[in-house]
């Protein structure tokens, strides 16, 4: 009986090599591959369907009368928000300009915080709706404003608008940095 199985294993093996060596051997791929391939197809589909979304919209808020027409109460509003938030990109710079030049000799004396009240964070379109972000890079884009960043705080119960260094800026939210990452591929690369 040992002398069957060893036959039996040597048939097998034979017929084992021949396949391999067939041109037309074809492997059924495992399981595991072909999940990860189901996943990473999903990953990219996911990622088509966002680069889409953003690049749309993101054409609003770069030029909204172009995209909505001049007629359009929203290209208004959007409009009327940009030029809020670079009135407010110019008053934080001006704070921090005044700032420097008036330190004392060892910095004691400076401006700690500066919260500005604006009409930007009582729409929650922004402050929670995560339409900020496409108004984050038009200010920073398209207007070149790229010392401070913009984000919303809240205090007292209502947001403040407010602005950082760039360099000590980080998104909250990992999909505002993956729009912000789209946009600059798309419109500035």
């Amino acid at each position: 009986m040992t002398q069957n199985i060893a036959e039996v294993f040597s048939t097998f093996s034979q017929k084992l090599s021949r396949f391999n060596k067939s041109p037309d051997a074809v492997r059924a791929p495992s399981p595991q591959k072909a999940k990860n391939e189901y996943f990473e197809e999903k990953l990219r589909e996911r990622g088509e369907k966002l680069r889409v979304s953003v690049v749309s919209t993101y054409k609003i808020f770069r030029a909204p009368f172009e995209a909505l027409g001049e007629q359009s109460d929203r290209a208004v509003s959007i409009d009327k928000d940009e030029q809020n938030l670079l009135k407010a990109y110019n008053l934080y710079k001006s704070c921090m300009d005044i700032d420097k030049e008036n330190q004392d000799e060892i910095g004691t004396t400076h401006i700690k915080n500066v919260e500005l009240y604006s009409p930007l964070a009582e729409k929650a379109s922004y402050t929670q709706g995560g339409q900020f972000i496409y108004l984050l890079c038009w200010l920073y884009f398209e207007q070149n404003c790229q010392e401070f960043m913009p984000f919303f705080k809240e205090i007292e119960s209502h947001n403040v608008l407010c602005f950082t260094q760039a360099e000590n800026f980080s998104f909250e939210d990992p999909h505002e940095r993956e729009i912000f990452d789209i946009v600059k591929s798309e419109f500035y690369s």
